[in-house]
């Protein structure tokens, strides 16, 4: 199997608009405020970037792609991805 160092091109990796814009701003957050602020942002971009990975394995299965190639694109172990998203 080979491993990718990014998704192959016939695999769109496009997120909603809407979810492209929150991670925007949240990145743009990072700089305003104190630290409470910052961590705010942080502890939601990590649901933003978990929705967005959750919507990419659904999309690379659909496309076919096997757990192992979807586990190698990830980096992590192919029964780690299956656990994590296998039974949705």
């Amino acid at each position: 199997m080979p491993v990718f160092s990014c998704p192959p091109p016939h695999l769109s990796t496009k997120v909603d608009g809407m979810e492209v814009e929150r991670m925007k701003t949240l990145v743009g957050s990072l700089d305003d405020g104190g630290p409470a602020n910052r961590l705010r942002a942080v502890k939601e971009l990590r649901r933003e970037l978990a929705r967005a990975e959750t919507a990419a394995v659904r999309q690379a299965r659909q496309a076919g792609f096997s757990w192992e190639v979807i586990a190698q694109v990830l980096e992590v172990s192919r029964q780690a991805v299956h656990k994590k998203y296998g039974k949705r």
